[in-house]
């Protein structure tokens, strides 16, 4: 005769081994869908070696004093300890892949960089940014899959205008450093909810940015204005797909020109990428920056600007337009009487940015986005419908 004890046990221990393996069972099937693996390829740029140093003379001097190696161990070394959530990275040389099967390849590709400074009283703002994007690409078509722009930012006040070597030292920590600001923790960030699209996956992208005459007046250099467009394409793409979670290709304003980019990597390798055609294109167009005094007392006085812009979104094959509206985005600033001094093009480009993150979180039905969608004019019912028209658009590129 079996006890009720023995029988416990040995019903517990059976649950256990059915509980094994499945277990075991489910971790085979994760780790034979390949078609959420990437072979990770390092740091890499999108242009040549004189267009670097022309568009990021900053950080190609850090890069080359550094070196790209160590670079790509802090990175790996992050990426190893916080893994993304629903992908597989593989360390494997690029050199491996004989390219007769596909293989989706990640590199943290360099695109362009920022530095400002301002005087404000007997100090100086010194703002340096660095713009990149992990890159998803099939090494055998060498096609670009997805893009997750990234962006780094150093905001600093100094008592006295900082050179060029103390330029270089704020960059290197964006670059090099471990702070939850700097590149190896923001890419893994970013990585963590990134997902490879599969084949029904809708592609969108971003197109062309223009500015029209009133905006291109308001330019502090006239030929500044190519590499605002670029930016400007780069950040709408950070704000749609940090505010999504989606990949997108890279914006066609940039270094990807004609359907084309390049990728160029440590061993000096360059690999020229074509980037199919997106399924949605989003244009933008800056119209105009307005500022202004609203309220002024002895000590300081609050200004407002205001960013005036138009977004449309359009599927290419049919022409069908599911989104075409002025949009505006207002923001103060409050100066105190000691800023003798006041960047008014650097607060004029820091309120369109919002306006493009704020764009981005209608689009992606963020809770905060009614009280902005409700200030727009004429706004009204077409807004709304054409709102949700795009947000079920951003469901079919998921």
């Amino acid at each position: 005769m079996v006890s009720g004890t023995k029988r416990t046990r040995a019903r517990g221990a059976w649950l256990w081994v059915c509980g094994l393996v499945v277990v075991l069972a489910s971790g085979a099937v994760q780790a034979a869908d390949k078609s959420q693996q990437a072979y990770w390829a390092g740091f890499a740029y999108t242009a040549d070696q004189s267009a670097v140093k022309a568009s990021t003379p900053r950080t190609a001097a850090v890069l080359e004093a550094r070196g790209l190696p160590t670079l790509n161990k802090a990175l790996w070394a992050r990426l190893s300890a916080q893994k993304p959530s629903q992908l597989e990275l593989i360390d494997q040389p690029l050199a491996m892949l004989d390219g007769t099967t596909s293989a989706i390849v990640l590199a943290t590709a360099l695109d362009r960089e920022l530095v400002s400074v301002e005087p404000i009283g007997d100090q100086y703002k010194v703002l340096v940014e660095v713009a990149l994007q992990a890159l998803f690409f099939d090494f055998r078509e060498r096609q670009v899959v997805a893009s997750y722009p990234i962006t780094l930012q150093r905001i600093d006040v100094q008592d006295y205008r900082p050179d060029a070597s103390e330029v270089d030292a704020i960059i290197a920590d964006l670059l090099y450093g471990n702070a939850a600001t700097s590149l190896p923790q923001v890419l893994a960030t970013t990585l963590n909810p990134a997902k490879l699209p599969d084949a029904s996956v809708r592609r969108l992208q971003v197109g062309d940015v223009t500015l029209s005459d009133a905006a291109r007046a308001k330019l502090p250099d006239p030929a500044m204005e190519p590499v605002l467009r670029a930016t400007l394409a780069h950040e709408l793409s950070k704000a749609i797909s940090s505010n999504t979670g989606i990949g997108l290709l890279p914006p066609s304003t940039g270094q990807a020109i004609g359907g084309a980019m390049a990728a160029r990597f440590a061993d000096g390798k360059v690999y020229q990428l074509k980037i199919p055609e997106a399924d949605y294109v989003i244009k933008l167009s800056l119209n105009d920056m307005k500022h202004g005094v609203i309220n002024e007392t002895p000590a300081v006085k609050t200004m407002l600007f205001g960013a005036f812009f138009n977004v449309s979104v359009v599927e290419p094959f049919s022409g069908k337009v599911y989104f075409d509206q002025p949009l505006r985005k207002g923001a103060t600033k409050v100066v105190p009487v000691t800023q003798w001094q006041v960047d008014q093009w650097s607060a004029s480009y820091e309120t369109v940015l919002a306006g493009l993150d704020a764009f981005a979180g209608a689009a992606a039905q963020r809770a905060d986005s009614r009280g902005w969608l409700n200030e727009q004019k004429p706004g009204g019912k077409p807004l709304q419908q054409q709102t949700q028209a795009l947000q079920e658009l951003i469901k079919s590129c998921r």
